[in-house]
């Protein structure tokens, strides 16, 4: 994960975004660094008031 997306995450309102892992599509929270179901660190983030 870059350093802007960690930034990002930490200045970011969590329940305007979404965390999905990208290899098996597990839900995470802001703080998941890596996926606790599959340990992939490939972590998607959706900015949910893009789609409302």
């Amino acid at each position: 994960m870059s350093y802007t997306t960690a930034v990002r995450r930490w200045l970011v309102d969590g329940d305007d975004v979404v965390y999905e892992c990208r290899d098996c599509g597990t839900m995470l929270e802001p703080t998941d660094w890596e996926c606790p179901s599959c340990g992939s660190v490939e972590i998607a983030e959706y900015d949910v008031s893009a789609f409302q």
